[in-house]
């Protein structure tokens, strides 16, 4: 079987073209993770709500007040080399929200047909568990993200794929836990 051929590189994507000629994007640290996490309301304790992480996103450039237009996201990151999924997933909130977390699977999704990406999916309630200083990346991305707490049904307003996947998968959770209680 033919290799799949690089038509462009750079240090953090690839350009290929499979043996039968479609081409596809790659990144650098191909697959990522979305995190989900779940608190229970401190007004109505039946209630959940869940982290939004504001961030900027490659797409849209847009700005706002001087600043860069900020879109709703779960916790969100690639995988380094030989990283499993479940690891990336409690890195990733532990740098970007202070969370130390162990992750549920909520499954996974095929970002795109011109992407060579999988996203894995996670949650983790964080209800009375208080976060450390999250410490971020260092990028200048990361630092103009931040986190907010909303209604668990926000996510089902919001355009990102991650979100609207999750807001499915997580309702029917959530609907067997409050059934349990």
């Amino acid at each position: 079987m033919n290799a799949d051929k690089t038509i462009f590189t750079t240090r953090w994507i690839a350009v290929k073209e499979s043996p039968r000629g479609f081409q596809y994007l790659e990144r650098k640290g191909k697959d990522s993770v979305a995190v989900f996490l779940l608190r229970k309301s401190s007004d109505n304790r039946e209630q959940h709500e869940v982290m939004i992480r504001q961030q900027h996103l490659c797409i849209d450039n847009r700005e706002q007040d001087g600043a860069f237009k900020l879109f709703p996201c779960p916790v969100t990151g690639a995988l380094e080399v030989g990283e499993a999924p479940e690891a990336a997933a409690r890195r990733e909130v532990h740098e970007e929200t202070g969370y130390l977390v162990q992750v549920s699977p909520l499954g996974q999704y095929i970002v795109g047909t011109q992407v060579n990406e999988m996203c894995y999916l996670y949650y983790a309630d964080v209800t009375g568990v208080e976060p450390e200083v999250a410490q971020q990346d260092g990028t200048y991305m990361e630092s103009i993200a931040k986190n907010e707490w909303h209604p668990f049904e926000y996510l089902e307003t919001c355009e990102y794929s991650a979100c609207q996947i999750g807001y499915w998968k997580l309702q029917n959770i959530l609907f067997k836990l409050n059934a349990q209680t």
